[in-house]
């Protein structure tokens, strides 16, 4: 061996040899490093206090009374435990029909019903509402027909009203209604094949079958009196779930519909993001770009930014649309107002997730689930410097097969490194659940206490698309309410 070579072995040897010096040093520091209990106890409790600083809610001081609305809060979550027994709800499929029965029947739920939820951050109005009001109120008129046939454009199944009775494979749902021997059995059957059940939980693609739900659903809004009747029912429904604030994930709805969520009072505020699909060419997504920049000129109150939607696994990625993004900002600047992405990235169960990235480069103030986050430690860093907000989908994210049992949600990672997190349904009409219903499954599942509860709500305004003095009007409400909520909470105990 020459002596340029045997330099860089001795060094090589004199590494190694403090290396497992060092090595060896924490090894026996590790083995026995306190004297006695009482010191490795004091070590215990500083990581656990030092792990907690970092957690979402750390900043959160309750009052006395909330801390024992806490305590109240806890002992119905053990009760609750105690309740279920081995068959955990969270841990099972919301479509299996016990999943759902259990929390139907949960005191818990009848709790969170009560939350001041605050805002829905992430909410598709056209697969929102009551499915069941779908079919108790379209279906029942007479120019409302069912295609029997088969294919995909149409779908089997898919409902839509005409002025003139249809050629084809086309059949006048009532007179279907009157044939059947069982009418209340006829309009289950028809609920159930316009949303995902107990029988979709084994189907090999279940991206296919929602999708095919919404097909079969989406043409009834076509129909000025149907779709007002469904937006009415829907923001009812929201109000009674004690939300006060909604962006809604499409196009903006009839001027009548707006009038009538603002006529809701000053307490209650919707905004619209609008969409493309990813499926679409980018022909298609210029074109909603440009709607998005006239609507959102028109009232830059009520339409709030652009978002890119369907199955990112089987769809273009962002960056497929990018410089048309790109080209739609730069003429939202000249024309002197902003166009923010509020993108859905990273709903998927894949390992590299590049509609992160893009969202990040992009800024976007908000990323829609962002499940693959996680597997990006660079990508999560950045999104909680930046504050940027994760909105989390319980139920649909399982519901559609990402996440099989909600206790393994990367949302509780993103909570213990304090990334802003705000709950959000989805698609609740699909997938038959309420908000409270996603409430629920968090609060269980991540062993979630009130003072992250109250972090979750109060997110759901700070993160939301209203200006500064919006979000101040929205939060004086809800602290009001929150309030209230802890009073009532401690008078059941």
């Amino acid at each position: 061996m020459t002596s340029r070579s045997l330099k860089p072995a001795l060094l090589l040897v004199a590494c190694c040899v403090a290396v497992s010096s060092c090595a060896s040093r924490r090894v026996s520091g590790v083995a026995e490093p306190y004297p006695d209990l009482a010191s490795y106890l004091e070590a215990r409790r500083h990581l656990v206090e030092r792990e907690h600083a970092r957690r979402l809610s750390s900043a959160l001081v309750l009052s006395p009374e909330e801390e024992a609305a806490s305590r109240r809060l806890l002992a119905l979550r053990r009760a609750e435990e105690a309740r279920v027994g081995a068959y955990f709800p969270p841990a099972h499929s919301f479509l299996q029909g016990e999943t759902k029965r259990l929390i139907d029947t949960s005191p818990l739920l009848g709790v969170m019903r009560r939350l001041p939820k605050g805002g829905i951050l992430h909410l598709h109005g056209a697969a929102g509402g009551d499915f069941r009001w779908l079919i108790a109120q379209a279906t029942y008129r007479p120019d409302c027909y069912v295609f029997t046939g088969e294919g995909q454009s149409p779908v089997r199944g898919t409902l839509r009203l005409f002025a003139d009775p249809p050629a084809g494979d086309w059949r006048s749902v009532v007179a279907l209604r009157d044939q059947a021997p069982d009418a209340r059995a006829f309009d289950e059957e028809l609920y159930q094949s316009i949303t995902l059940g107990e029988q979709e939980r084994g189907a090999p693609d279940i991206w296919e079958e929602f999708t095919n739900c919404f097909r079969r659903a989406w043409r009834l809004f076509d129909d000025p009196e149907v779709r007002a009747g469904h937006w009415r029912r829907m923001l009812d429904l929201l109000e009674r779930e004690n939300v006060q604030y909604v962006e809604f994930r499409g196009w903006p709805a009839d001027d009548a519909i707006v009038a009538d969520a603002r006529r809701r009072g000053p307490d209650f505020a919707v905004k619209f993001i609008p969409v493309a699909g990813r499926s679409g060419s980018r022909e298609r997504a210029k074109g909603q770009l440009a709607l998005t920049l006239a609507e959102r000129e028109r009232d830059p109150g009520l339409v709030a930014g652009f978002d890119l939607v369907e199955e990112e696994d089987e769809s273009h990625s962002t960056l497929f649309f990018v410089e048309e993004i790109l080209a739609a900002r730069r003429e939202a600047e000249r024309r002197g107002f902003s166009l923010p992405l509020f993108l859905h990235s990273g709903e998927t169960n894949r390992a590299e997730s590049e509609n992160l990235r893009d969202a990040l480069l992009l800024g976007a103030p908000r990323i829609g689930h962002g499940l693959a986050l996680a597997r990006h430690p660079l990508l999560m860093e950045m999104v909680r410097e930046r504050g940027v907000a994760v909105e989390v989908c319980p139920v649909s994210n399982q519901v559609l097969g990402y996440v099989p049992d909600l206790r393994s949600h990367p949302a509780v990672a993103y909570i213990n490194a304090g990334i802003p997190v705000v709950i959000s349904p989805d698609d609740p009409g699909l997938t038959r659940h309420t908000f409270s219903h996603d409430y629920y499954e968090a609060f269980m599942a991540w062993e979630l206490d009130l003072r992250e509860l109250k972090q979750l709500a109060m997110n759901s305004l700070v993160y939301s698309a209203m200006d500064p003095e919006e979000k101040q009007r929205a939060l004086f409400v809800w602290r009001k309410r929150w309030a209230e909520f802890v009073r009532w909470l401690n008078a059941a105990g």
